[in-house]
């Protein structure tokens, strides 16, 4: 036996410690917590896409000419009724063409039409709202035309963009009561056994499927607001399979309230059904394993249920604190080692490997909540022994209870979050290394001996590599722009003939969408006809190309066509574009003066540019005057080495007489778009007559007449 004081000195300092890790335990976990929230509140600059897989045309990219649609493809299915894409000007003006269309066969694509764009920078801003767990993810990027774009790309993808603050209060509620609602009917006959009045319990049976039929309605029109700015999306958001398993919460949640707690059975069921219905209706109904990660995520929410409702239970209902821990101790410690269990399950169905658990937001959530549910247990055990000591008073065995209710009301924070999160690291795992829009050689052609050409063949734009350009063994491949994801491009192969010699070549090599490789043999010199045969959704893809073997190089001839176009004093220049064989084509007069003029003309409409100015007029309406895109506008210096961009594999096809005169014809490629040229040089003086050029959307062709005429460019009266 102690002395008198020597017990109470010992209780004293049990206390005091009790009380400073009480304070220090909530102060730092509402430190933590708040700093999680502010961290992930805001949408982050980034260099790389992880939900987005595809963007056509490409974040960062300058093209020669505008694309003939913007189209994204993300790692989950679309709600299109949601789902959108605005593509904007330097003025912030929509410049779509209708509204945000579905890709045919691709779920996971959507796309938005475009006209003809002037030169400039634009903006995609996109909203995408997966139907598989109703998340809402938003970014943008920039493209330009004709100028050069910015690289930054945003995504907004933290759980307060994802559900909206409303949106995150509505889920907390819910997962609660959920929790609290199964709790009750498991424990019915322990909760009495512990202590606790059986109308108290009752009444939390009924008032919990209440709280969550009230938040799940909140966080359905949150998200619904979120995605378009309207309440009125309401059923567009039920409409999609994740809102259809919400839709299962509310009935069953709605027929628990009706219920209440008259029979335990119906009530176990009822809030196994709805928790299994909530989890369908989040991550785990895309995860790797969507029945496993559905059992598991209930599993979860359940056990945190029981764990939670033993603690609250102790704390505010049971008149003895002792005997409600003691009863209740095995079924907290039952359940937070299910906890655990299910917890490490959920964490390898979401995270695509161990580092995300330090490098992702989504990461950094779970460590914190992992950190919040070692705390309770070990909050537990502490109370667990103080409780055992008779001496120890219950108000001391009630602090660490408290703050152990604390540290639960954290962790279903961070659960909430979780929840929130629009794409945990597993779900983003595709990125755009993975599926490129382009054949990546594209981009190396300036350093490879190779061949690149192209011609249009209906809506699509077909190049054609070969790698090297001689008699031989050589690579083939070919590259299809302007193909949208359910296209189902297949059975692509290259014929060819020259004299007697053939060639047949399946390309079954795949380097990317609508990128194809293949090997060939070429058996002799001479002229080959080459055919590119492609089988698609949309119908027959095909393009003829008569190419020489071996391809001489063409890149003195193309310096001293450069030389020879900025060396013009004045040309006259006509343009016939459009956007696939077959389609609308539009004719454009140019008029070009050195070294800063130039006017064009569109049907009705007519721009000048004068140095630093530019002046526009539609029809016969006033003229409007604005700056051109910086660096402003310049001609002939600058103007072709801008549009030609990097001149990557000049080749020279051959001789052919264009209007009477002599020409050399050289074949280009500007790798950064892709676009593919083909210009026809006058042999006498190295000016251009005709330029053709093939990109996506864009089948463009340039006649050149009146070089050094009599052209006189002046700015509008």
């Amino acid at each position: 036996m102690f002395p008198k004081a020597s017990r109470n000195g010992d209780l004293g300092r049990i206390v005091a410690a009790a009380r400073s890790v009480s304070l220090r335990l909530v102060s730092r976990l509402l430190i933590l917590l708040f700093g999680l929230a502010f961290s992930l509140g805001s949408p982050a600059a980034v260099a790389a896409h992880a939900e987005l897989l595809l963007a056509s045309p490409a974040p960062g990219t300058g093209l020669a000419q505008a694309p003939a649609a913007v189209v994204i493809k993300f790692s989950e299915p679309l709600n299109l009724t949601l789902s959108r894409i605005q593509v904007l000007d330097a003025s912030g003006i929509d410049v779509g063409q209708g509204p945000t269309l579905e890709v045919p066969g691709d779920a996971e694509a959507m796309r938005r039409p475009l006209g003809l764009l002037p030169t400039g920078p634009y903006v995609v801003r996109w909203t995408s709202v997966s139907s598989l767990d109703g998340h809402t993810l938003q970014g943008s990027y920039s493209f330009a035309v004709g100028t050069a774009a910015s690289p930054e790309t945003t995504i907004a993808d933290s759980p307060l963009d994802s559900e909206g603050p409303i949106g995150l209060v509505g889920r907390f509620a819910a997962l609660v009561a959920l929790g609290a609602w199964l709790a009750s009917g498991l424990l019915r006959g322990v909760s009495v056994r512990a202590g606790l009045d059986p109308s108290k319990t009752a009444r939390l049976g009924r008032a919990a499927p209440a709280i969550a039929f009230g938040g799940t309605i909140v966080s359905l029109l949150s998200a619904a607001f979120v995605a378009t700015g309207s309440l009125a999306a309401i059923g567009g958001v039920l409409a999609s399979p994740s809102g259809e398993a919400r839709v299962v919460v509310l009935a069953t949640s709605a027929i628990g309230v009706l219920v209440g707690a008259r029979w335990r059975a119906v009530t176990i069921l009822l809030a196994a059904a709805a928790i299994l219905a909530d989890a369908a209706s989040g991550h785990a109904a895309s995860s790797a394993l969507p029945a496993v990660g559905m059992i598991s995520v209930s599993v979860h929410l359940g056990a945190v249920g029981v764990w939670s409702y033993a603690i609250a239970a102790s704390l505010l209902a049971a008149p003895d604190l002792r005997r409600a821990l003691g009863t209740f101790t095995p079924y907290a410690v039952a359940a937070g080692v299910v906890v655990a269990g299910t917890g490490i399950v959920n964490a390898i169905l979401e995270l695509a490997n161990p580092a995300d658990l330090v490098e992702t937001g989504y990461g950094l959530v779970l460590l914190a909540k992992s950190a919040a549910f070692v705390a309770m247990a070990s909050l537990g055990l502490l109370h667990f022994l103080w409780r055992r000591r008779p001496r120890v008073p219950e108000a001391v065995v009630r602090r660490p209870l408290r703050v152990e209710a604390v540290v639960a009301t954290v962790a279903l924070v961070l659960a909430t979050l979780l929840v929130g999160f629009p794409n945990p690291p597993r779900e983003a795992g595709a990125t755009a290394d993975e599926l490129t829009t382009t054949d990546p050689v594209l981009a190396e052609l300036g350093d490879r001996d190779a061949l690149s050409v192209a011609d249009a063949s209906g809506p699509f734009v077909v190049g054609l590599t070969i790698l090297p350009p001689k008699p031989g063994s050589a690579e083939i491949r070919v590259q299809v722009l302007g193909v949208d994801p359910g296209d189902g491009l297949r059975n692509a192969r290259v014929t060819g003939s020259s004299g007697s010699a053939t060639v047949d070549v399946p390309l079954e090599g795949a380097c990317g969408l609508g990128c194809f490789t293949g090997d060939a043999s070429f058996a002799a010199a001479g002229d080959w006809r080459l055919e590119v045969q492609i089988d698609s959704n949309r119908g027959p893809i095909s393009i003829a190309e008569t190419v020489p073997l071996p391809t001489p190089d063409g890149s003195l001839a193309l310096s001293r066509a450069l030389t020879a176009q900025e060396g013009l004093k004045s040309a006259l220049m006509t343009e016939r574009l459009s956007g696939s064989v077959g389609g609308p084509t539009y004719d454009t007069t140019f008029r070009f003066q050195a070294p800063d003029k130039a006017e064009f003309s569109l049907k009705d409409s007519t721009t000048i540019f004068i140095g630093p100015t530019r002046y526009e007029r539609t029809g016969s309406g006033p003229w409007q005057s604005s700056p051109p895109a910086p660096p402003g506008f310049t001609w002939p210096t600058g103007y072709y080495r801008e549009f030609w961009g990097a001149m990557a594999a000049p080749r020279l096809l051959g001789a052919e007489t264009v209007d009477g005169v002599p020409t050399q014809v050289i074949a280009f490629l500007r790798p950064d778009v892709p676009a593919w040229f083909r210009i026809w040089v006058g042999v006498a003086d190295g000016l251009v007559r005709r330029e053709d050029m093939r990109a996506e959307g864009h089948i463009m062709d340039h006649d050149y007449s009146d070089l050094n005429g009599p052209i006189t460019v002046t700015p509008p009266k």
